[in-house]
C-alpha cells in the first residue's frame, strides 16, 4: 500500500472555488480501481490549510490516478487558488514483519 498526504494552503478569498474542485477529484477518485481511500481534511487551528490522505494499491493504481482528467484539471487547475505550492509527501507500507 501506498500513502500519499498532499498539504494544500488556500487562499482565503479563493476558498469557495477550491472546496468545489476538491470534493470533485476526491469523489472521482474515490471511484477509480485501486484506490483504498481519499479524503480532504481542513486544520482545526489553521482555516485554509487542508490536507488530502490518498491510500492506493500500489504504484500502478497511482499512475493510473495520474493519468485521469479529473486528476490533471486538479493539479492544472489549484496552483492558482493557493498562498504556497502544494507539498507533497509520499509513503510506501511494507506487509512485512
Amino acid at each position: 500500500m501506498i500513502i500519499i498526504h498532499a498539504f494544500i494552503h488556500v487562499n482565503p478569498k479563493h476558498r469557495k472555488e477550491f472546496l468545489e474542485q476538491a470534493v470533485q477529484v476526491t469523489i472521482q477518485s474515490q471511484a477509480e480501481e485501486g484506490n483504498i481511500s481519499y479524503r480532504l481534511y481542513e486544520e482545526t487551528d489553521q482555516p485554509n490549510k487542508f490536507v488530502i490522505l490518498e491510500e492506493w494499491k500500489d504504484q500502478t493504481a497511482i499512475e493510473h490516478h495520474e493519468e485521469t482528467s479529473h486528476f490533471k484539471k486538479f493539479i492544472n487547475d489549484v496552483p492558482d487558488l493557493l498562498l504556497e505550492p502544494l507539498h507533497v509527501a509520499k509513503y510506501v507500507v511494507s506487509t512485512k514483519h
